[in-house]
């Protein structure tokens, strides 16, 4: 997956899928939310299995994917970020979730 997309509009995401996020649950994955593509646009959703929320957001989608993140570290992670462009990409191997923000730098 590789994916570009608002810092604003990425937060506001996660700010309304985050409300249908297990606190305390015996299964770990209630507490992550789902990031994948779909049809040119990026998915966030969660569930509690009472309750499940799904947000699309617009993102320029360069590859296809999706992965699973800790919903309350992913979200107050991207509130920090300056308002910008992020771009995040998936390595599929060691299932890592890359973000930059902000204009890159030559190294």
């Amino acid at each position: 997956m590789q994916v570009t997309v608002l810092q604003e509009n990425l937060a506001k995401g996660l700010s309304v899928v985050r409300r249908a996020v297990a606190s305390r649950s015996a299964l770990q994955v209630l507490s992550n939310i789902l990031i994948s593509t779909d049809a040119g646009r990026l998915k966030l959703a969660a569930t509690n299995l009472d309750l499940g929320i799904t947000c699309w957001v617009g993102a320029r989608i360069d590859a296809e994917g999706s992965i699973t993140v800790p919903a309350n570290t992913f979200a107050d992670l991207v509130g920090t970020l300056p308002p910008d462009q992020i771009s995040m990409k998936l390595d599929d191997a060691t299932q890592t979730l890359r973000l930059v923000c902000g204009p890159r730098r030559p190294t």
